[in-house]
């Protein structure tokens, strides 16, 4: 139940700064949501920059290779998470 709640945490921070990063209202996505189909104005370039400003809010770092991977919101907060648990942060 914790780690539900916690879960729900995560992704609302994560929800919040994508509509910070893209200026307009983004409480539509869910876990299932593709980012890069389910955010307007989200172009490749445009993901790359989210994810340099996500790095910044979450102290987490993406690689490439992680890019290529973050289909969905749940694959972002996936990462997200499992960056912290390594490092020991919490969101």
């Amino acid at each position: 139940m914790q780690d539900e709640k916690q879960d729900q945490e995560l992704f609302d921070k994560i929800v919040g700064h994508i509509g910070e990063f893209m200026e307009r209202d983004v409480s539509h996505l869910t876990p299932q949501s593709h980012i890069g189909n389910s955010i307007e104005g989200m172009s490749s370039l445009k993901m790359i920059e989210l994810l340099l400003y996500l790095e910044d809010c979450f102290a987490v770092d993406f690689d490439e290779s992680v890019m290529e991977k973050l289909e969905t919101m749940q694959d972002l907060e996936n990462y997200i998470r499992g960056t912290q648990k390594v490092s020991g942060q919490q969101a």
